[in-house]
């Protein structure tokens, strides 16, 4: 009987201590999450919806990221399904996912001139709402307010999801400048027939005057390497140079050289 009485108390004090931390760390979130939202000089940095969802959304899509001392804080994203808006929003500290809130806010209807019910876009309300908490890549506790819409798919694997949209961001965040140079219509100098053009992080290339092809693109120690969303195509270049009128990018593979010239 003494026994029995020792393990549990022993189990009922590993319990208490593994719920005291819990509570210290959910503690330590909260106020790391109300610093971030105290922030008031952010970096702003977006990603156009081609550049973060493989179809269009029905009612537009928005990805923006924000810097604080040259790191990611926060992330907010917004798409608009045919009925509703979901709106996610991912918190870090020390570049780690420490909080996810997301929301389902379907849109009200309304009657148009003709007395028909139809969906207000422009005017939204909150209907199901998930806070998300996390600790060395786990998540740890859940809340949840309202019932969620049946025909809307709930998200899972947000970790995941959150590191791959933070890649995508701070490749264009750290390269930036070389980014920015980039953007714009460039001829190809050899044929002028053919021609490149990029618009955020997305290559689009035209030959004999026709679209090609789009590839996404990332920039690694001034390699670009750009690649097909849907399979295993990866093209590299080095970019020899890049400025207000020239680019000159050496096919890696190659070796050949391509000069282009800033038309846009």
């Amino acid at each position: 009987m003494k026994q029995k009485l020792i393990i549990f108390l022993t189990l009922y004090s590993i319990c208490l201590v593994r719920s005291q931390e819990k509570e210290d760390i959910l503690v330590n979130i909260n106020d790391q999450i109300e610093i971030i939202d105290g922030y008031i000089e952010f970096e702003t940095f977006y990603l156009d919806p081609e550049e973060f969802l493989d179809k269009m959304a029905d009612h537009g899509a928005e990805l923006n990221g924000y810097y604080e001392h040259e790191r990611l804080k926060k992330i907010v994203r917004k798409v608009g399904t045919r009925t509703t808006d979901i709106i996610t929003v991912f918190y870090f500290w020390n570049d780690n996912l420490i909080h996810v809130n997301y929301k389902q806010r379907p849109y009200v209807e309304k009657k148009n001139e003709r007395g028909q019910v139809v969906l207000d876009y422009s005017n939204a309300y909150t209907k199901y709402e998930s806070k998300h908490y996390f600790d060395n890549d786990k998540e740890i506790e859940k809340k949840e307010i309202g019932k969620p819409i049946d025909e809307i798919t709930l998200e899972k694997g947000f970790i995941k999801y959150a590191e791959k949209m933070k890649s995508l961001l701070d490749n264009k965040f750290y390269n930036r400048d070389i980014y920015r140079a980039l953007q714009g219509k460039w001829l190809f100098i050899q044929n002028t027939e053919d021609y490149i053009i990029f618009e955020g992080t997305i290559r689009f290339n035209f030959y004999n005057g026709r679209f090609a092809n789009r590839l996404k693109t990332r920039i690694e120690n001034d390699i670009l390497i750009c690649f097909f969303p849907m399979d295993d195509r990866t093209y590299r270049y080095k970019i020899e140079s890049v400025n207000d009128t020239m680019l000159v990018l050496t096919d890696l593979s190659s070796k050949e050289e391509f000069s282009y010239a800033k038309v846009e």
